[in-house]
Order: structure tokens, then sequence, then C-alpha cells
């Protein structure tokens, strides 16, 4: 294997790989990603049995409906790109949420379900 060192010195060339980026996710995508995590998330209000907290993610179930149907009828990237926003607002705002139903109460349970979810609610923008 011998390489030819055109440059006087006897550092052996190498190529630099070229970093790839990932291709940029799909508004459809990041949406059914977000759907996991909200269905996660009702999930973990409904076992508090708490009727402001039941409320709460009776509202949940309602936006995850009207998203799934979004997607199951198509839309275009900017509607899609617009919903994926709301979605992820509504997640960055939950433990606003919580704080105001719950105040005593709010700060702790938001913590307790980043924990659970494997998330953080203030890294959705």
């Amino acid at each position: 294997m011998s390489v030819k060192n055109s440059g006087g010195n006897n550092v052996l060339p190498f190529k630099r790989a070229i970093p790839r980026t990932a291709p940029e996710k799909t508004a459809e995508a990041e949406l059914m990603e977000l759907l996991i995590t909200y269905d996660h998330l009702i999930a973990l209000l409904r076992d508090t049995c708490d009727e402001g907290l039941d409320n709460l993610a009776d509202n949940i179930v309602g936006s995850v409906v009207r998203c799934r149907a979004a997607l199951a009828s198509g839309m275009d990237a900017h509607a899609g790109r617009k919903m994926e926003q709301e979605m992820r607002a509504g997640l960055h705002e939950f433990p606003r949420i919580l704080r105001s139903l719950l105040p005593g109460m709010g700060p702790r349970l938001g913590e307790s379900m980043e924990r659970k979810l494997g998330i953080r609610f203030s890294g959705y923008e």
C-alpha cells in the first residue's frame, strides 16, 4: 500500500469525511411523534383521579383527535408545520397550566410527568 506523498513530509494524506446531516423530518413525522407523547400524557393525567386534570385531559384529547383527523385527510406542508407548532406550544405551556390548576402541587406533578415521559416540556417551542 503505497501512497504518493508530494508534500515533502511524512504525513499521510487522509480524505476528510463530509459530515452528513439527517434529512429534515416532515411535519407529518413530527406530528406522529408528538401524538405519541400526547397519548402518554393523557394516560398519566387520567391516572391522577383529579377532576380538574381529567377535564384538562378531555381538552387535550380534543386537540389530539383534530390533529389525527387532519393527518388522515392530508394536509399541505404549511398547514402541517402550523399544526406542529401548535402541538409543540401546548406541551411547552403544560407546566404553566398545571401550576394554575394545582398551585401547590402543579410544579412537582409537572416534573414527575417529565420524568415518566422522558421529556422536558421546556424543550418544546
